[in-house]
């Protein structure tokens, strides 16, 4: 994917173009993540990673998991974890040098530096470049979208007319909407962003974004009647409403009475009984997969969201106080995420509860803490307005539909499904503290 590399801050400082920077060190990234690579050789499999691949080998699919990285697993990585880990490397670890790459002739060497350090030594990054999951090329191809939106902006929408530009973005707007579904919500926001504010180069964006929909229908077809592949279970989308469902009858058999209308009871206690929507929800993790009904199809939509409400006004401050304890862990730094230990597990060999109980528990409930992570995000975004780099906000949007889309429907609170947002800390942080606040240009050193 092209990125115009046209350095419009040249002009103001009059010596960028002079003596160009050629940092050694934006490598860092790609050669830690490899050496990682070698030490947890083949790599970190995963048990969607582990379907999928069967799914390719049997040629048999559902659309629960991405079929593009399906395909990516099976065709191109050939069904070994060894080769798809590889490649996930050097993919990410590209995408994280290509922002790199944009940052050094935008900000200064030392907000380029910093940005180097944090996507190579923060070991989130490390950990899941080598973890066969789609979130790892997801956040990668987020990071390159979000750097295309800056070229956009930054050149003043000078980008736009670059043909290579527009490939490129029609590409990236295809595979950050096919990696998660749940990405279409930022992925239309950034569409409707660009078609306003660079209203003049419309030509340009209308023929780019009817690539991705042209790209997007052909794929969505192969898929439909070509693959034949098994449409994803509604409940991908319920995980909201079904873990409060399971909170009131815990609730209920456990000494707090709940108001349960006949009509709505019949209808969840046919689904499981009672006893079971209260054994699925675990007070401790507050997250519980088992609560995916994967007979629900899209027509039992109506009747279960009907019923589901009944519940919920019925026991509205149950339904707020669960939603808090689901949700809150995106806001609430006292709350645990279900991954949050997932790397003290593995170092210890251990499972996450036990992790979660050692001494070295307040580690990473501090560095990974996913409500600091997106306080961080906030943060930024205040201090982007703060400084007067209004025309940075727009990038924002990325991290904020990734939230709005876990707010919504998770069926999990987990660090990896905010991976695309996070990954964007360190490229947003350079952007809005290593140019200079009045005129965007890069700041001497």
């Amino acid at each position: 994917m092209s990125l115009a590399l046209t350095d419009s801050s040249a002009s103001t400082t009059g010596q960028a173009s002079a003596k160009p920077r050629r940092p050694w060190y934006i490598l860092l990234p790609l050669v830690v993540n490899l050496a990682a690579y070698i030490v947890l050789f083949p790599g970190i499999d995963s048990p969607d990673a582990a379907d999928q691949r069967q799914q390719y080998a049997q040629w048999s699919f559902n659309k629960q998991h991405s079929i593009l990285d399906t395909f990516f697993l099976g065709f191109i990585a050939r069904n070994q974890l060894w080769l798809s880990n590889l490649l996930q490397v050097l993919i990410f670890s590209g995408c994280i040098v290509t922002a790199l790459i944009v940052l050094a002739r935008r900000v200064s060497r030392r907000a380029t530096l910093v940005a180097t350090l944090l996507w190579t030594f923060y070991p989130l990054f490390p950990a899941y470049a080598v973890s066969c999951t789609k979130d790892v090329l997801c956040a990668g191809f987020t990071l390159l979208l979000c750097v295309e939106v800056f070229e956009a902006i930054d050149t003043r929408g000078a980008a736009l007319r670059h043909p290579w530009f527009l490939a490129g973005l029609a590409v990236t707007l295809f595979l950050t909407n096919e990696f998660r579904k749940n990405n279409f919500i930022f992925v239309f926001a950034i569409i409707i962003y660009l078609l306003i504010h660079f209203r003049h180069y419309w030509r340009q964006l209308v023929a780019s974004l009817l690539a991705f929909a042209a790209l997007s229908a052909a794929w969505g077809a192969y898929c439909d009647y070509g693959l034949k592949a098994k449409p994803s279970p509604t409940t991908e989308m319920l995980g909201v409403p079904l873990m409060q469902v399971g909170y009131i009858y815990y609730q209920n058999l456990h000494g707090s009475p709940q108001h349960l209308s006949p009509q709505a009871n019949a209808y969840f206690t046919a689904i499981r009984p009672a006893q079971q929507w209260s054994s699925n929800y675990d007070e401790e993790r507050l997250f519980v997969m088992s609560n995916k009904v994967p007979a629900l199809t899209g027509k039992d939509l109506r009747p279960f969201l009907k019923n589901w409400s009944d519940v919920c006004f019925s026991n509205l401050g149950t339904c707020v106080a669960a939603y808090a304890k689901f949700e809150g862990s995106l806001v609430n730094p006292l709350q645990d995420t279900d991954d949050q230990y997932s790397i003290l597990a593995a170092a210890l060999h251990t499972d996450k509860a036990h992790a979660a109980q050692s001494k070295l528990a307040p580690i990473p409930h501090v560095i990974f803490n996913l409500a600091i992570l997106d306080w961080a995000l906030i943060a930024l975004a205040v201090f982007a307005w703060r400084r007067g780099m209004h025309e940075l906000l727009p990038l924002f949007l990325i991290p904020l539909s990734i939230g709005v889309s876990l707010m919504l429907s998770a069926l999990a609170v987990q660090i990896r499904l905010m991976l695309g947002a996070i990954i964007l800390i360190p490229f947003l942080a350079a952007l809005v503290f290593g140019r200079d606040k009045r005129n965007g240009t890069s700041k001497t050193d």
